[in-house]
């Protein structure tokens, strides 16, 4: 068994459901036992990258991290896609 013991594994693809059930509104998705892999996981988040397919199309979610006790708490929030400026009204 790898990982920190009685550390749980981040389910993402139910961070990012939540997240869009609530959009706007900041949910905790997993914390991480360095702030270095939080930011990464945020990078991830914000550019939709395939790594992390819940939080795709790009742009639809922001990110942030905290650090705590524990670790560094990532956290997401589904923002709603914005029209295209320019588009025809």
């Amino acid at each position: 068994m790898s990982g920190l013991k009685g550390r749980t594994r981040a389910d993402h693809r139910h961070a990012a459901a939540t997240a869009r059930q609530l959009p706007g509104t900041w949910v905790l998705a997993a914390t991480y036992g360095s702030s270095q892999s939080a930011t990464s996981a945020a990078w991830h988040v914000r550019t939709g990258n395939a790594r992390m397919p819940a939080y795709q199309p790009a742009g639809a979610f922001e990110s942030r991290t905290e650090l705590t006790q524990d670790g560094a708490d990532l956290y997401v929030r589904y923002v709603a896609p914005q029209p295209a400026q320019g588009a025809a009204r």
